[in-house]
């Protein structure tokens, strides 16, 4: 199993993050995980690091590659949380 390293993001509190993310080939499958670190707020002492994932849509991009929408949503009332998205895929 393969994993990548895709992006690195700070999503505001209560707030959520898009992303389209293509190149693998019609035999790829892919799942994607995060990593959410605590960030910051104003007069937050402990903020925590809460996400949620989700993976959408799967569709062929103009180049020929597929490509999935990946769903961020930060769970953090109070506070940024940054969160560091990797992706694991394997070819049939």
């Amino acid at each position: 199993m393969a994993v990548s390293d895709i992006a690195w993001v700070t999503v505001a509190s209560n707030g959520t993050f898009d992303m389209f993310v293509h190149g693998w080939s019609d035999k790829d499958a892919v799942c994607f995980s995060i990593i959410p670190f605590p960030g910051s707020g104003p007069g937050v002492l402990y903020p925590t690091g809460h996400a949620t994932v989700s993976q959408g849509e799967t569709l062929k991009h103009v180049d020929g590659t597929w490509g999935r929408y990946v769903h961020i949503q930060n769970n953090a009332p109070f506070n940024t949380c940054d969160v560091h998205i990797i992706a694991q895929s394997e070819s049939l």
